[in-house]
């Protein structure tokens, strides 16, 4: 509703005019699929260690790229491939003792599946920002989020306690809202590959943010694998590759 009054007086009815439907709600359902593995997986891992899981969507968005938006990717982005998924495997550890605790390795896979679905939401984005202008995108986003949530929400809710837990979730909303206004604007003036990697500046906010709300620090090997992987992206960022859409 919030997103309707805001885009409707300015834009009207041409908010409903999608020129490729099926594609935008496809990615709506994606990114709601998306919401609930993330948030899931972060009541049995810490924020840094689901964060720098997630990591791994620049490397993801590179091989969904090559088949889906017609990129040519070079040898050694490849290789930049297979270093992100090493320093991912050094993260979540399976088969390890502490990857066996606390349910870690299955909050960890739920975190990997929301990086999946990161990464196939934004190649949609990139391929709808060529033919739906970013309001009509913007609306479709939070329509068919707020239809599909509506009828699985009323089985699960429970009621916010107190100012501070609304809060919480008015600032969920607000911020990723803006966040995804932004990156359908990015989509549309670069290629999904460059945009992705930025997202490597989120674990400085996570490692503070888990510190100052949840008291919690990631371990010696979330450190190193979290490094293995943005230098992984990095390397994803600046060679040289010819890109067709």
């Amino acid at each position: 509703m919030l997103m309707l009054v805001v885009l409707w007086p300015r834009y009207g009815n041409q908010i409903f005019k999608a020129n490729k439907l099926s594609m935008q709600v496809l990615r709506s359902v994606i990114l709601l699929v998306d919401t609930a593995l993330f948030f899931y997986g972060l009541t049995m891992i810490g924020l840094a260690e689901a964060t720098a899981i997630f990591f791994s969507v620049p490397a993801l968005v590179i091989m969904l790229s090559i088949p889906l938006l017609g990129e040519r990717v070079s040898t050694s982005a490849m290789l930049a491939i297979g270093l992100g998924f090493i320093g991912t495997i050094i993260i979540v550890r399976p088969g390890s003792e502490f990857a066996g605790a606390d349910n870690f390795l299955f909050g960890a896979l739920c975190v990997f599946g929301a990086a999946c679905c990161t990464a196939i939401y934004n190649v949609i984005t990139r391929k709808l920002a060529n033919s739906d202008p970013l309001p009509v995108t913007l609306f479709y986003t939070a329509m068919i989020g707020a239809l599909v949530s509506s009828m699985v929400v009323p089985f699960f809710w429970q009621m916010p306690q107190g100012s501070l837990q609304w809060t919480a979730l008015i600032c969920i909303g607000l911020f990723g809202g803006v966040a995804h206004s932004l990156i359908i604007a990015a989509h549309q003036y670069t290629a999904a590959t460059v945009v992705a990697p930025f997202m490597y500046t989120q674990i400085f906010w996570a490692i503070f943010f888990g510190w100052l709300i949840f008291s919690e620090l990631p371990d010696s090997y979330a450190y190193v694998g979290g490094v293995i992987v943005i230098i992984s992206g990095l390397c994803l960022l600046f060679p040289k590759r010819r890109i067709k859409f």
